[in-house]
């Protein structure tokens, strides 16, 4: 899939000589692709809902059926189509156990320059399941075994050449194993010393809660994990450890963590100053890759939304990842006004800004988490949740 955009003059040569020679100048990056999912979209299965409140004027239970959200980590599905990962549901292990985890695998229609409906479609979900007894502890659905919010909180994940899975997740944090199917394969591997709030089995926490593997990575030859915590350890008084994100390493063919502790990184990663949480990570080369980072805040309020890409060879003296800006995803250019706001430039100011996939290196699909149907004002206005959006960036190029 490859999408381009005639050049387009930006008005680079009225750029005063101070604003050239400031040393944040923010790279252009250009909205080429746009389409929405309806946050009111659902797929046949179980009542949901059971356990939440009413919220942005809709009203649940929904009743047997299960609304398509949460998109927590998008990858490439073959054929020009995509897989999403959906996370636990509502937002918690007490408000979800009647959410299943599930993979969508959906065709997107972009609104380009050159036509397109901006149209999301569902094809297919995959419900992740433990019919082993796998997990060591009691699942919600005993009969079945389908798995649910209030089981696991799955937020990064990636495919391997046989088609199973590997994902990382929150609750324990773990990272588990599954097939095409959804199975899962073994119990949750866990790192030494790495022990969330959530965790089922009630363990002393040395990570707050909903902290764990936001983002996982994995080496181009498909033999490495990278799993990243979206928050900083725990020090022993409870606060947690200030801007540094830990990035593992977990050699899944040998079913291990390479590292001995969760104070034992592989890498470092330093958040800028506004920012409270990590996207996703995702690697382009052997050590090149990208993050996403957020504040919690959106719509009109939201102050930080930046991809910045890193390379593992490359440490700052405090040791830890050095970054470059790569796209500021509240000033993006559009152009051709693919989101028919009737502007020639683009926010994407969702609080929860989670699927990130290189599709080549000039070309970025972002997609966000509309947490339905708590969600919104990101995009819409009050009384209605928030799109689920899908949308493509040109940036300047990732790699020679």
């Amino acid at each position: 899939m490859s999408f381009r955009r005639p050049g387009v003059d930006f008005g680079l040569a009225t750029c005063t000589l101070a604003l050239l020679l400031q040393a944040s100048v923010v790279p252009a990056a250009t909205l080429i692709g746009f389409a929405t999912l309806p946050a009111d979209t659902f797929v046949p299965g179980p009542s949901s809902g059971q356990f939440i409140e009413a919220a942005n004027g809709r009203q649940p239970p929904f009743a047997d059926r299960q609304p398509v959200q949460g998109f927590s980590a998008l990858i490439d599905g073959g054929n020009g189509s995509f897989l999403i990962l959906s996370d636990n549901g509502f937002g918690s292990r007490a408000n979800s156990p009647d959410y299943l985890l599930s993979i969508y695998h959906v065709n997107v229609d972009f609104r380009t320059e050159k036509g397109g409906q901006g149209s999301i479609r569902v094809d297919e979900v995959i419900n992740l399941s433990d019919p082993k007894h796998h997990l060591p502890y009691p699942v919600v659905r005993t009969t079945d075994r389908l798995l649910t919010g209030a089981d696991l909180d799955p937020e990064s994940f990636r495919k391997l050449a046989d088609g199973s899975y590997w994902i990382g997740e929150e609750f324990n944090p773990s990272l588990l194993h599954v097939d095409a199917r959804g199975i899962l394969l073994a119990p949750p591997y866990l790192l030494a010393g790495l022990w969330a709030v959530d965790n089922p089995r009630s363990q002393p926490a040395t990570l707050p809660r909903s902290r764990g593997f936001e983002g996982m990575a994995i080496s181009p030859d498909g033999n490495k994990l990278y799993p990243m915590l979206e928050g900083g350890l725990l020090l022993d008084d409870g606060e947690e450890v200030g801007i540094g994100l830990n990035i593992y390493t977990f050699d899944h063919q040998k079913r291990q963590f390479l590292n001995t502790r969760a104070s034992r990184p592989s890498h470092r990663y330093r958040l800028d100053g506004e920012a409270t949480a990590i996207g996703d990570f995702t690697l382009f080369s052997a050590t090149g890759g990208l993050v996403i980072e957020r504040d919690s805040q959106q719509g009109a309020d939201a102050v930080l939304k930046k991809i910045y890409k890193v390379d593992f060879t490359q440490i700052d003296t405090e040791g830890f990842l050095r970054k470059t800006l790569v796209a500021d995803l509240l000033e993006i250019a559009d152009p051709h006004d693919l989101d028919l706001d009737g502007k020639e430039f683009f926010r994407f100011p969702f609080k929860t800004i989670e699927g990130l996939l290189v599709i080549d290196r000039t070309t970025l699909g972002i997609v966000n988490d509309n947490n339905y149907p708590f969600g919104q004002a990101g995009r819409t206005q009050q009384n209605r949740p928030d799109d689920s959006e899908f949308i493509l960036l040109e940036v300047t190029p990732l790699w020679d």
